[in-house]
């Protein structure tokens, strides 16, 4: 979900404009700075009208949660295919995980913020998982073939989601330069942390 300016959208289009509304407010002023009377504003709603769509504010938020995290996770995929060895399909999400962060500052930020708070349960947790399906059980599999280090997917996700989120920030910033050598140097050092005994190098 790309942010745009939420006063153009048309009034059949408010739950959008509340949902891009609250992404651009937590990603600029966290969760506890953006009251509903901010999102309301934000989106050109009256107060009232958020709890025709939302039932509060944590309802709002985990929905705009799955709602970025299904988008996020689409890009994750793209190209992704069994027929892929475990370090191709590593390389493929991890730089795929890279170019959605810096593309989508806003969107990378709220759910940096989403998985260190107190909104995250295991329900959302849940559907994060049903939502990677795919990739979850095909790294299982690596796992008991020994290609993957024994260790869960969440574990495993963090050298991917939490390193290429550290990475994209600095590169946002301008602390770091990510050039194509680079990428690949910190892919490289993330597949390594991962492997098992039965991987490739």
């Amino acid at each position: 979900m790309n942010v745009h300016s939420v006063r153009s959208v048309r009034v059949e289009d408010k739950g959008q404009a509340i949902l891009s509304a609250t992404l651009e407010l937590i990603s600029q002023n966290g969760f506890h700075g953006t009251p509903m009377s901010s999102i309301a504003e934000r989106a050109g709603v009256g107060a009232g009208t958020i709890y025709r769509y939302f039932k509060n504010k944590e309802d709002l938020i985990n929905e705009l949660f799955l709602h970025l995290k299904s988008d996020m996770s689409k890009v994750m995929l793209e190209g992704f295919s069994p027929s892929l060895s475990p370090k191709q399909v590593f390389r493929k999400v991890w730089l795929n995980t890279f170019q959605y962060c810096v593309q989508n500052p806003a969107e990378m930020m709220f759910l940096e913020q989403y998985h260190n708070s107190p909104f995250l349960t295991p329900e959302s947790e849940a559907a994060m998982l049903e939502i990677l399906n795919p990739l979850v059980e095909y790294f299982k599999a690596s796992v008991v073939s020994g290609v993957l280090k024994d260790m869960s997917f969440q574990m495993m996700s963090v050298f991917v989601y939490d390193i290429t989120v550290s990475y994209a920030k600095k590169h946002i910033n301008g602390l770091m330069e990510m050039d194509e050598k680079t990428l690949e140097l910190a892919v490289q050092a993330s597949w390594d942390a991962v492997k098992g005994p039965g991987a490739e190098a």
